[in-house]
């Protein structure tokens, strides 16, 4: 969702990162979920009334999934806006996450790919879109044991000062508490291609979210709404590295609110020349972007660049 600095802003910061995280954090994890997507609901309600932005997603679903009936379009524009809130406040539920509790929430579809991977001997990338909460599967496979790093965004440039000084800085706080390393792209990377070696995960976007800048190599595919500028990082850091590369997708669960599914790695080539290397890339992401697009297309509300997509 793209959202622009403002003190209205400032003020909703100041109610979510005190008193709201002091209650979402002490509740179990499922209630946590539970009443982060009330408030995306709330504010999908306020839209309404409002008017303006309600119309212009339902529109972007439209554009994304046209054979959707009208009853489940709106739907899915309530689960966007349940989406925005449920990612970027379930930081405050991660640190609840154990063994025990973490089945209440998510279940994991594909788990042995991942493991005869690391049996093998070979670091794992796994590539996965800004669609839900994203950092779910990041907590959940670092609670799991799994040694998991991320490669990911951590930048305060265009924030307000009680953005910087609240937001940013306690969100650093609760990632330090999830059992993972983080770090940025391009300074990070010797340190990802370091952890694959050493047999480990690495969780990489397979698109850019919004309002964050491109980083490296992209291409342009065919997506649901129009074409998609997406990195080839992913590819290209499990082609450097020899690591197994599985595509993994967030999505509503049946029996839990959410599912990661986990696909077997994707056949690399042995040992490709430069050119072949760039191809490969190409061709295996393209594979990656046909698998994210089924997603996307049903349950587009949960797909963070839905808005930015259709109207750039």
């Amino acid at each position: 969702m793209r959202v622009t600095e403002s003190p209205a802003r400032d003020c909703l910061r100041l109610v979510v990162w005190y008193p709201l995280r002091l209650v979402i954090e002490r509740l179990p994890p499922r209630a946590g979920f539970r009443a982060l997507g009330l408030l995306g609901r709330l504010h999908a309600a306020l839209a309404s009334v409002l008017g303006g932005r309600k119309g212009r997603i339902e529109a972007a679903v439209a554009a994304v999934a046209p054979g959707l009936p009208e009853a489940a379009r709106k739907a899915h524009v309530v689960a966007f806006f349940r989406t925005h809130y449920v990612n970027q406040l379930s930081i405050f539920v991660y640190p609840g996450l154990t063994r025990d509790n973490l089945g209440q929430i998510l279940a994991i579809e594909g788990l042995s790919h991942l493991d005869a991977a690391l049996a093998a001997g070979r670091g794992v990338v796994l590539p996965i879109g800004h669609f839900g909460p994203s950092q779910l599967p990041l907590a959940a496979l670092g609670v799991l044991g799994y040694p998991m790093l991320q490669i990911g965004f951590q930048n305060d440039e265009g924030l307000s000062f009680i953005g910087k000084n609240v937001a940013f800085r306690l969100r650093r706080l609760y990632e330090g508490r999830i059992p993972a390393e983080i770090v940025p792209p391009g300074p990070g990377a010797r340190r990802a291609m370091a952890h694959l070696r050493g047999g480990g995960v690495v969780m990489t976007t397979m698109d850019d979210g919004p309002g964050q800048p491109p980083f490296g190599r992209h291409a342009t595919f065919p997506f649901p709404g129009g074409q998609l500028c997406a990195p080839l990082g992913p590819a290209r850091l499990a082609l450097a590295s020899g690591a197994a590369l599985c595509p993994a997708f967030l999505t509503p669960g049946e029996r839990t609110p959410f599912r990661l599914r986990i696909d077997p790695p994707l056949p690399l080539p042995e040992t490709p020349g430069t050119d072949d290397k760039n191809a490969a890339a190409l061709a295996l992401t393209r594979d990656c972007l046909a698998r994210y697009a089924a997603v996307v297309a049903q349950n587009p509300g949960w797909w963070h660049g839905l808005e930015a997509h259709v109207f750039p």
